[in-house]
């Protein structure tokens, strides 16, 4: 009399507090690629270099705003948005956030480009910090290319996110999954960047306090 049985995978010769274990980061990891403020919210945190005068901890989760869920999901549903922002609604770290998950889990090239380099540095540094700042598995999961620069940050199977100053002839020198335009109203050759990406980018994310011009008429039509 023969008994049939089964190959058993790898991680079925695992012991079951690993299995289990395994089992509930590839649900955790599957929710945050499709929900990039969950991610941000619970599984990463940001930095606050002003914490001592704020009385607050170093590093903390991203902040609960009842507007993130309404943001982060026009982010998701909009190929071309125009977003206007005050400094307190944290909008360039959410934009990063979107960014970093996008890079990370999508494989998306983001060019966020900005009126200086020290600016692109400094938000390119967001996404850094939010890819640091997660827990250890996720990490382990989603490796980088390589060491991190100020301007750009690689992960090892694709997916990239990096900083460009301002100018046309910048961005034209790229075909970004996603191109992001920080205080895009005071943006030197704002329209014209855009108009270089529009034919090339999958997504365009226009950010900026408030000011006249282009990006002033675009978010009012």
């Amino acid at each position: 009399m023969s008994h049939l049985t089964q190959p058993m995978s790898a991680t079925n010769n695992l012991p079951r507090g690993k299995r289990v274990s395994r089992l509930l980061e590839a649900i955790r990891d599957e929710r945050c690629k499709r929900d990039p403020l969950y991610w941000a919210q619970n599984w990463t945190r940001t930095e606050n270099p002003h914490y001592i005068e704020q009385g607050l901890e170093y590093r903390e989760r991203f902040p609960r705003k009842s507007y993130f869920t309404v943001l982060f999901k026009a982010l998701a549903e909009n190929p071309r948005i125009f977003v206007p922002k005050t400094r307190e609604m944290v909008t360039s770290w959410s934009v990063m956030a979107y960014a970093a998950n996008r890079a990370q889990w999508w494989k998306a090239e983001v060019v966020v480009q900005t009126d200086s380099e020290d600016k692109a540095k400094e938000l390119v540094g967001y996404a850094e910090c939010l890819y640091r700042n997660q827990e250890p598995w996720l990490k382990a999961k989603h490796p980088l290319a390589g060491e991190a620069s100020q301007l750009s940050i690689e992960w090892k199977d694709g997916g990239r996110v990096f900083g460009i100053p301002k100018g046309e002839h910048k961005i034209r020198m790229y075909h970004p999954t996603i191109y992001v335009m920080d205080e895009a109203a005071f943006l030197p050759e704002a329209e014209q960047c855009f108009n270089a990406a529009h034919p090339v980018a999958k997504q365009i994310i226009a950010i900026s306090s408030a000011g006249p011009g282009w990006f002033g008429d675009e978010c009012s039509t």
